[in-house]
């Protein structure tokens, strides 16, 4: 029987400006995504808990295998090869962002993106690309959180 579960991600990040369109964060491993190894799941909602207060417009990629997106801080350079294995985009806009003070927070909601880790385990894998703009981030000042249902 499925269930919705929530799991966090916190991004590892380049503490030094970004340009336009750079890998804000290469790929990185989303635990237990699925509930079983070889398990499937949907991504339903995303929130984005931006503790630099930049509300950056940014895409985040969904991929079902731990491949590289490219260098930090770099415009993406994933290989075609690697590139299969991207299952989605995740778009993370302006308006997406409240202003709580300190701290901005984004809500994507009814996602629908299916997933199923292509090793038979139960991770994801996520990178993230800069939209325009040149923020600067804290090592861990963005946080990722996935509402997945599972099956």
């Amino acid at each position: 029987m499925p269930q919705t579960v929530v799991r966090s991600l916190t991004l590892s990040l380049d503490t030094s400006a970004y340009a336009n369109n750079d890998l804000l964060a290469d790929t990185q491993e989303l635990t237990n995504a699925v509930k079983v190894n070889d398990g499937w799941g949907k991504i339903e909602s995303l929130t984005v808990i931006d503790q630099d207060d930049q509300g950056q417009v940014f895409d985040v990629w969904v991929l079902d295998a731990n491949v590289t997106f490219g260098t930090e801080n770099s415009a993406p350079s994933i290989s075609d090869a690697n590139a299969v294995y991207i299952l989605g985009k995740i778009p993370v806009a302006a308006a997406d962002y409240v202003d709580l003070g300190g701290v901005k927070v984004a809500s994507i909601r009814n996602i629908g993106l299916p997933i199923k880790p292509v090793d038979g385990g139960t991770s994801i894998y996520v990178a993230v690309t800069n939209g325009t703009g040149t923020p600067t981030f804290t090592a861990a000042g963005v946080k990722l959180r996935f509402g997945i249902v599972q099956g």
